[in-house]
């Protein structure tokens, strides 16, 4: 009997307790941040763009902790497999669903900040342009590939908007359950190599995600800007591919720690 579906369902939901917790904290903060933007007679930044930039590291963190579902699951008499099949499947669906909740959240603060309380939101557009002022410093890079990832503007099209969101979210999953599952299966030194790898892998999809939508690039990886978007695209698949594979196979045989 295949118990993949159960473990995606339970995953999921445990999931989504932390992100309701993560989401609610998010809106809380956004709304001190309106009241005293509305005092100061400025512009406010607006509940998406705060949650775009947060939920990264919030994904990276609910990717780490995956990997401790494991031996309950096993305790329980699930297989590996099962598992790992449940968990993929889990983290596309909290991925899809961050920025949905997101959006229709942000939708309803928009309509009253600027209808009803007449305080305009400020554009984050910088979050595109502000990689090309970076200095080709390796680790300004990595900050900004991880806080400042590339945006799609949901009122241009909000379908690829929640496309890309979700996209990057997935991606931050799977390199914060790479690094757990690499640490539970070999220990704190080969963990550390695997942290490399995994850098490695988010600044890859940085750049092929900024290529594929025409975005600016920072000076050091300037050169790969002629790259085919077909290419850039491909690229992108090929990296989703070879994590969720090297996943598989740290989690495939590892020794259940009680």
């Amino acid at each position: 009997m295949k118990n993949f579906p159960k473990v995606a369902r339970d995953m999921f939901w445990a999931q989504m307790i932390w992100t309701f917790g993560f989401l609610g904290v998010m809106f809380i903060i956004n709304i001190v941040k309106i009241v005293i933007n509305l005092v100061r007679g400025t512009e406010a930044d607006g509940y998406y763009a705060s949650v775009l930039i947060a939920s990264n590291i919030f994904m990276i963190i609910i990717g780490l902790l995956a990997i401790y579902f494991l031996p309950y699951y096993v305790e329980n008499g699930v297989t590996r497999k099962d598992y790992f099949k449940g968990a993929l499947l889990a983290s596309v669906g909290l991925s899809l669903a961050i920025p949905i909740i997101t959006a229709i959240i942000s939708i309803v603060e928009q309509f009253i900040v600027t209808t009803l309380l007449n305080i305009n939101f400020r554009g984050i557009d910088i979050i595109n342009e502000v990689v090309s002022d970076v200095d080709g410093n390796i680790i300004g890079d990595l900050v900004l590939s991880v806080i400042l990832t590339p945006y799609v503007d949901p009122g241009s099209n909000w379908i690829l908007a929640i496309g890309v969101f979700s996209l990057q979210l997935f991606i931050f999953y799977l390199i914060g359950w790479f690094i757990s599952a690499s640490f539970y299966r070999f220990g704190t030194v080969t963990g550390l190599l695997f942290i490399l790898v995994a850098i490695m892998i988010n600044l890859l999809k940085d750049y092929f995600l900024r290529i594929s939508l025409g975005l600016p690039l920072s000076d050091r990886f300037s050169t790969l800007d002629s790259l085919p978007q077909g290419v850039t695209v491909l690229g992108l698949l090929l990296l989703i591919v070879f994590t969720v594979w090297i996943i598989r196979l740290l989690t495939r045989k590892v020794a259940i720690k009680m």
